[in-house]
């Protein structure tokens, strides 16, 4: 298998005309659904799961297309170098742009959201690494911790059970 390179963000116009070329090269239909369904992939500025996919291709009714089909041509397009897989832990199985490899993943432990973010300094310096018989093809960074809303969650309902506590101590003390 030719190792891949890590992917430089390129537009749709060539991001089609790669499936395109994957297609021939590997003897496989071009089928107008499978554009359709390139085309909502490519609509996606994040993540997204089959499901998101299979959300948006149904908003567009005069386009049906089976989830079969949709695993399927996911699958074409990860095998193409077009999407790769991303685990969110515990969620279903996530996708993203190969050529988006400029964010990172923040992963809330409590409610198990993730967010991309962007760090172009971490970006330049990744790019800029060289490791001894290895050649990247790309990488995915999750950060793992507590999203604001869960945090200020947390700390409402800790402050509240300290003041249950407090309540229970004081009346224990005028008994």
């Amino acid at each position: 298998m030719p190792s891949k390179k890590v992917i430089e963000p390129q537009g749709d116009e060539a991001i089609i005309e790669a499936f395109n070329n994957y297609l021939s090269t590997n003897n496989k239909r071009k089928t107008p659904e499978r554009y359709h369904i390139l085309d909502k992939v490519l609509s996606f500025p994040k993540m997204f799961t089959i499901e998101n996919l299979k959300v948006a291709m149904n908003s567009d009714e005069s386009f049906p297309v089976s989830k079969s089909t949709l695993y399927y041509t996911v699958d074409l397009l990860v095998e193409a170098n077009i999407l790769r897989r991303v685990n969110t832990g515990g969620q279903a199985l996530a996708y993203e742009r190969v050529d988006h490899v400029k964010s990172i993943h923040l992963k809330c432990e409590v409610c198990g959201k993730t967010k991309l973010v962007k760090d172009t300094n971490f970006m330049a310096y990744m790019n800029a690494r060289r490791f001894a018989a290895f050649t990247t093809s790309y990488y995915n960074l999750t950060v793992y911790g507590t999203c604001n809303d869960c945090a200020r969650r947390l700390k409402r309902e800790q402050r509240e059970k300290n003041s249950i506590n407090a309540k229970k101590q004081s009346n224990k003390r005028t008994k």
